[in-house]
C-alpha cells in the first residue's frame, strides 16, 4: 500500500509539472522540458538552430498535445515534429503560412488535424505516414505538395471550406482508395474536387499516362555498360511473368534465393502472380562463370524478356536490383507500363560498400535494424556495420558476462536530449539478422571497441581499468579519459571471452576493434599506472612519459590480433590514428578523420595494407547536409553535402595501383548521438547513402548535374514507399 502510495504522488507532481504554458521553449528548465506532456507556447517561435520547435521535437519527449494556437510562428520549418511517435495532438497557429517539408513525418499517432485559413503552402511528405489521423480539415486554399498527405491509412473524413479546390499534387494522397474517405466541399463545387488534380483521387483511381522506362534517368548506381536499342519494339510489363532458372543442380539451384527475391519485386511492382502456367515474359537467371568479378552481372531485355547472368548469386541479385529500377521509371507510380530492349554489362569499382550504424548511443529496435537492410540492397550498397558498444550502452548478449546488458544497456539522457536510451541485442536476433542479411548479399560486421569508448564496459568491471575505479555510464559525446588497462591480463581474459562469442555468431570475415580516440598521444591513464610501467619493462620500452604510450596500444592490439586471425580466422579492422606508427600484417584501417585521409593513405601504402575511405568530409553521415538541415543542434559537426559525397574519389588520387592493391572499399557512419529516431536514420542516410553507392561501385561516374537528374525518381519512389530521406541538395 505505501508503495502504491508513493506512486501516485509522484505521478500527481508529474502531472502538475507536465502541463506548461510560457512564451518560449527557453522559459523551461531541461527537466520540465522532459516532462511536459502538455505545451502551449504563446509567444514568438525561433526556426533556426536550436529553436523552439527543434526542442520540443527532440527534448520534450513525453509531450502528447501541443497548442501553438496563440504562438506567432508564421513558418512551420521543415522536420519540425519529424517521427514524434507520441505527439497525439497539435493546435497549428492562427497566424501559421506555411508548413515544412516532412513536418510531421511518421507522427503516427497524430490525430485530427485543421491546417489554418492561413497557411499558403504544405511541404513534401509533410504529413506522411500519419496513419492515426481520422479527420482532416483544410480552411484555406493551400498549394499542397507532393505526398503531402500520403500514406494515411487511418484516414476518414476530409472537409474543405474553399469552392475552388487547393491545388494538390496527383500524389498528395497516395494512398487514399477512391469511395473510401469522406470528402466534404461547399455546396455547388462537387464536380470541381471531382475533376481536380490531386482531389479526384477520392471519387476514382488518377489516370497516370503510359510510361515507357528510360534507364538513363533512372539507374543509381549508373552501370558501366548501358546501351539501349533505339527504334526496337518495347515490351509491355503488365502481363504475367516466369521466373526461369537456365541451369539447374538436381532438384534445386544456388539461385533459389534470387527466385525469391524476383518473385517478390515483381509482385511488388506489377501486381501480378507470377504464373508459369500462363504465356508472358520470361525473366531467366543464371550462372556466368565467363564473367571476370564476384560481383559482375549482365541483363538483356529483348522481345522474350529480360535475362539476368552474374557470376555468382550477388551478380545475379545486383542484376534484379537494376531491374526493378528500370521497372520504377520514373517514380511517378510503382510500375512503368514498358521497357525498352537494352543490353547492360555492369561491374563495381569497390567490393565494400558499406553504411556504419550506431546502436550504442541511441537503440534501433531489432525490426527497424531489419527494416533498413533492403533498402541498402536497392543501391548495391554490400555490408552494414554494426557499432555495438560504446561510452554509452553496450548492447550486444554476452553469455559470458550477463552483466553488461543487464547493467549496462541502459541510461537516462544524451547531452541536452533527457530521456531513456535501453535496449540490446540478443544472440539469437543477431543471428536471425546475419540470415536475413545474405539474403540481400549484405554482410553483417561487428565492432566492439578498444582500448577507448569502453566506459559501458567498465561501468560493469572496474576492474578492466589502470585504477580500478567505477565509473557511470557517459550521458554525452566526447572522449572518455577512461582507457582499458593493457598492463593487466584480465583485460585479455575479457575481450577474449567477448570476440569468442562474437566470432561464434557473425559468420563475417571481419571483425572491427575500434581503435579511435584513445589519445594522441595516449591519454595519461596508462603513464601511472604500475601495471602498466610494469608491461614497459617487460617489452622494452624504456621511457617512463606518455611518449610511447602508443607502443601499449600495439602491444593490446597485437594480442587481440593474433587471437582473432589465428584463433577465429577473422580479418581485424580498427579505426586509424597517426599514433599507429604501423600497420599490423592482414589489418584492414579506416580512414576516418576529416583532412587527415592523405596521411592514413600512405600508412596503408608503407605498410602494405588495406583502407576503407570513409572520410567525414564525404562520408560522415551523421552531419547535416546543409545549414539548418537536421540535426540542428550538435557538437559543432560541420557540413557533409551531397555533392561532397558524391564527388568522393575511392582512389584519392592515387591511380590504379592503389586502387588495387590497398584499396578496400568505402562507407558512410551514422553516429547516433543526434539521431534520435530510427526514421531519421534514414532521413541522414539517404540521399548521401546513394551517393556513395555510386562513388563505390561506378567507375567513370557521371557528372554531379546528373546524378541529380537520376536521383529525382529514386526521390519519387522512396517518398511513394514511405521513406524518409533529407531534401536539403
Amino acid at each position: 500500500m505505501k508503495r502504491i502510495l508513493l506512486l501516485s504522488a509522484a505521478t500527481i507532481i508529474s502531472a502538475a509539472l507536465s502541463a506548461q504554458t510560457v512564451a518560449n521553449m527557453n522559459d523551461l528548465k531541461p527537466e520540465k522540458k522532459a516532462m511536459a506532456v502538455s505545451l502551449k507556447l504563446t509567444g514568438e517561435l525561433s526556426t533556426k538552430g536550436n529553436s523552439d520547435y527543434r526542442q520540443m521535437r527532440d527534448l520534450c519527449f513525453q509531450t502528447r498535445t501541443i497548442d501553438l494556437s496563440d504562438a506567432n510562428s508564421t513558418e512551420l520549418p521543415n522536420n519540425a515534429f519529424h517521427s514524434r511517435h507520441q505527439l497525439e495532438h497539435i493546435t497549428l497557429p492562427k497566424i501559421l503560412k506555411s508548413i515544412g517539408t516532412q513536418a510531421f513525418f511518421a507522427c503516427d499517432k497524430l490525430h485530427d488535424i485543421t491546417i489554418p485559413a492561413s497557411v499558403e503552402i504544405i511541404g513534401a511528405a509533410a504529413f506522411s505516414g500519419c496513419k492515426s489521423i481520422t479527420e482532416l480539415t483544410i480552411e484555406g486554399q493551400p498549394v499542397i505538395g507532393e505526398y503531402a498527405f500520403a500514406r494515411l491509412s487511418g484516414l476518414k473524413t476530409v472537409k474543405l471550406n474553399s469552392k475552388v479546390p487547393p491545388k494538390a499534387d496527383v500524389s498528395s494522397f497516395y494512398g487514399i482508395a477512391p469511395g473510401s474517405v469522406r470528402l466534404i466541399v461547399p455546396k455547388g463545387s462537387e464536380k470541381a474536387y471531382m475533376k481536380a488534380t490531386g482531389w479526384s483521387r477520392f471519387y476514382a483511381e488518377p489516370k497516370m499516362g503510359n510510361e515507357v522506362s528510360d534507364p538513363t534517368l533512372c539507374l543509381t548506381p549508373m552501370p558501366q555498360v548501358l546501351n539501349v536499342q533505339k527504334g526496337a519494339k518495347t515490351l509491355n510489363v503488365h502481363t504475367a511473368w516466369n521466373i526461369v532458372v537456365a541451369h539447374m543442380d538436381g532438384e534445386g539451384t544456388i539461385l533459389n534465393n534470387e527466385v525469391e527475391q524476383a518473385r517478390e519485386m515483381l509482385s511488388n511492382r506489377i501486381g501480378n502472380i507470377v504464373n508459369s502456367r500462363q504465356r508472358g515474359l520470361q525473366l531467366v537467371l543464371d550462372i556466368d562463370s565467363s564473367l571476370e568479378d564476384n560481383e559482375a552481372y549482365t541483363l538483356t531485355v529483348d522481345a522474350k524478356g529480360v535475362n539476368i547472368k552474374g557470376k555468382t548469386p550477388s551478380g545475379v541479385f545486383w542484376g534484379l536490383m537494376t531491374l526493378d529500377q528500370i521497372l520504377r521509371g520514373s517514380g511517378n507510380k510503382e510500375c512503368v507500363d514498358a521497357i525498352p530492349q537494352l543490353t547492360i554489362k555492369d561491374t563495381p569499382r569497390t567490393h565494400v560498400r558499406e553504411l556504419m550504424v550506431d546502436p550504442a548511443r541511441t537503440f534501433i529496435p531489432f525490426n527497424e535494424l531489419k527494416a533498413f537492410i533492403p533498402e541498402m540492397a536497392r543501391y548495391k550498397l554490400n555490408a552494414l556495420h554494426l557499432h555495438l558498444v560504446d561510452d554509452q550502452a553496450w548492447r550486444i548478449e554476452i553469455k559470458k558476462y550477463p552483466q553488461l546488458t543487464e547493467q549496462a544497456s541502459y541510461r537516462w539522457g544524451q547531452d541536452d536530449i533527457q530521456m531513456p536510451y535501453k535496449g540490446y541485442y540478443t544472440q539469437e536476433q543477431m543471428r536471425e539478422l546475419v540470415a536475413y542479411a545474405a539474403k540481400y548479399h549484405i554482410d553483417i560486421v561487428p565492432e566492439i571497441e578498444m582500448p577507448g569508448h569502453e566506459v559501458a564496459a567498465i561501468s560493469v568491471f572496474p576492474e578492466l581499468t589502470c585504477h580500478q575505479r567505477r565509473v557511470p555510464i557517459r550521458t554525452t559525446c566526447g572522449v572518455s579519459n577512461e582507457l582499458l588497462c593493457p598492463g593487466n591480463e584480465f583485460t585479455y581474459e575479457f575481450l577474449g571471452n567477448v570476440f569468442k562469442e562474437l566470432a561464434d555468431i557473425f559468420p563475417s570475415k571481419y571483425i572491427h576493434l575500434g581503435g579511435d580516440e584513445a589519445g594522441n598521444p595516449a591519454l595519461d591513464c596508462w603513464t601511472d599506472c604500475p601495471k602498466c610501467q610494469a608491461l614497459k619493462k617487460k617489452i622494452g620500452i624504456t621511457t617512463t612519459d606518455r611518449s610511447e604510450n602508443w607502443k601499449l596500444q600495439g602491444y593490446l592490439f597485437d594480442r587481440i590480433i593474433e587471437l582473432l586471425r589465428d584463433t577465429y580466422h577473422k580479418t581485424p579492422m580498427f579505426w586509424y590514428e597517426t599514433d599507429f606508427k604501423k600497420i599490423q600484417p592482414g589489418c584492414v584501417t579506416f580512414a576516418w578523420r576529416q583532412g587527415l585521409t592523405e596521411k592514413a593513405l600512405d600508412a596503408a601504402v608503407e605498410n602494405n595494407a588495406r583502407i576503407m575511405l570513409c572520410p567525414g568530409e564525404h562520408c560522415y553521415f551523421d552531419y547535416p547536409m546543409a545549414k539548418d538541415d537536421m540535426p540542428e543542434v550538435n557538437w559543432g559537426m560541420p557540413v557533409t553535402s551531397l555533392k561532397a559525397t558524391y564527388s568522393l574519389d575511392p582512389s584519392w588520387g592515387k591511380g590504379a595501383d592503389f586502387e588495387k592493391n590497398n584499396l578496400f572499399g568505402v562507407a558512410g557512419t551514422l553516429w547516433s548521438e543526434c539521431i534520435t529516431t530510427p526514421e531519421r536514420i534514414y532521413y541522414q542516410a539517404y540521399p548521401r547513402a546513394i551517393a556513395l553507392a555510386e562513388a563505390g561501385w561506378t567507375k567513370n561516374k557521371p557528372s554531379y548535374d546528373n546524378f541529380l537528374v537520376r536521383l529525382k525518381s529514386t526521390a519519387k519512389d522512396m517518398m511513394r514507399r514511405g521513406i524518409t530521406f533529407s531534401m536539403e541538395y
